[in-house]
């Protein structure tokens, strides 16, 4: 039996940048094509080969990985101070689920939990200061009946720690929690589709230094889909949001932002599939707050999926957006291209490789006010290659290059970092 690979789709951008930058609420969150593009993917204990079987139809799939490898800028500074690094990541997934991932008819669930450890093992004790835990949990349950109807719930924990821009500074810890409540109805055969949704994002920043950007976000969102080919549909979609500061900062704005969109997605063949539209945007920033105007309020994205085999998949996709920021200005215009590429060898090597390039302009009426100007540039490209040994194990290599280039040196970020890493793991 061939060891099945599920993606860990985990939306840092560029290290510490994301978790800066990177706020969203759901519905602007891309497909899987513009997560993977944002970095690692590897091997989960979802979907494994074996799974301790707990009841009639619940599986516990367990694993276990260790990493160790070479961090060339560890502050993302372009003083660059570099460590070797260790990490371990055990992991848990429980569900009902089939090995392919299918949810069944009824009630479904899964749940998945990992406990990372990162271990910095240069000689500098600053370096080593930056050790930490990062726990992710979520959960997924729903009732489905006969692709007809489904509700669902889900919630997702992530708890990232990146180090510093300085060594005397406290690490950048960042709590993220996402719960989603939805509503699918697909009558009659299911030509036309109506999604309800409900998100609420809370993005916590703990410490002093970054508490002002802690915000939460709430949104409700409404998808109508009509298939006038057996796999491929036409789509709207108007999601109403609202996001406030938990801390009353000067120069942090509650906003409401409003985003619609059209456009076409799914298979336009057996192996090609595309993902097309447009919209406006809005972000409606109460006070002082400044809002898109022009261009800034058109939202476009188009991605293309080809299936080149059984064991390939590529694809490349662009997207133009304006998302909130809650460090640097009110929000920022987005420009997006990027790629990704998986590739499973003989049922055991699994190669997969991703790259991103990004535009980000700042704005803000303090910033134009102050004639303050700044668009970040942000670079990301990465490999990896896993070697499955008797189903079980397997056997790898990564390779990550992320940077980022500024038009104001004065209040941007520029860096370089390289991050080389061997790892070996066990799923069951």
């Amino acid at each position: 039996m061939r060891l099945r690979l599920s993606a860990l789709l985990v939306c840092f951008a560029c290290g510490v940048t994301s978790v800066a930058w990177g706020q969203a609420l759901t519905s602007i969150q891309g497909p899987n094509l513009e997560t993977m593009s944002y970095g690692l993917q590897g091997i989960s204990p979802r979907n494994g080969p074996v799974g301790a079987k707990l009841g009639e139809s619940t599986l516990l799939h367990l694993g276990i990985g260790a990493e160790v490898g070479y961090d060339s800028n560890v502050y993302y500074s372009p003083d660059r101070k570099a460590s070797p690094i260790a990490r371990v990541t055990p992991a848990l997934n429980l569900s009902n689920a089939e090995r392919d991932g299918t949810l069944p008819d009824g009630l479904a669930y899964d749940f998945s939990a990992s406990l990372g450890y990162r271990e910095y093992l240069a000689s500098d004790e600053d370096i080593r200061k930056q050790r930490a835990f990062i726990p992710s949990a979520g959960l997924l349950l729903q009732f489905s009946s006969k692709q007809t109807l489904s509700l669902s719930f889900s919630d997702n924990f992530t708890r990232s720690v990146d180090p510093p821009y300085v060594a005397a500074a406290d690490p950048i810890t960042h709590d993220r929690n996402i719960a989603g409540l939805q509503l699918k109805l697909a009558p009659g055969g299911g030509r036309l589709q109506l999604t309800l949704r409900a998100n609420s994002v809370l993005d916590y920043y703990e410490g002093e230094t970054y508490k002002s950007g802690s915000n939460l976000g709430h949104e409700g969102v409404l998808d109508v889909s009509w298939r006038w080919l057996p796999k491929t549909a036409f789509f709207l979609q108007v999601a109403q949001g609202v996001i406030t500061y938990l801390n009353s900062t000067p120069g942090r704005y509650s906003s409401y932002p409003l985003r619609a969109t059209a456009g076409m997605r799914g298979l336009l063949t057996e192996k090609l599939a595309l993902n097309i539209g447009a919209g406006y945007v809005n972000t409606f920033y109460v006070s002082d707050g400044a809002n898109p105007s022009g261009f800034n309020n058109v939202i476009l994205f188009a991605e293309l999926i080809h299936k080149i085999s059984i064991t390939s998949t590529a694809g490349l996709g662009y997207r133009h957006d304006v998302r909130n920021s809650p460090f640097v200005g009110d929000f920022y215009e987005t420009h997006a291209i990027y790629a990704a590429l998986r590739q499973l060898v003989a049922g055991r090597l699994a190669l997969a490789g991703y790259a991103r390039f990004e535009n980000r302009a700042y704005q803000s009426k303090a910033m134009s006010a102050a004639g303050i100007s700044r668009s970040d540039k942000v670079g990301m490209t990465g490999l990896t290659a896993d070697y499955i040994i008797a189903r079980m194990f397997y056997l790898g290599v990564g390779y990550s290059l992320t940077m980022t280039r500024t038009s104001n040196t004065q209040i941007g970020i520029e860096y370089t970092k390289h991050v080389i890493t061997g790892r070996l793991g066990f799923v069951y």
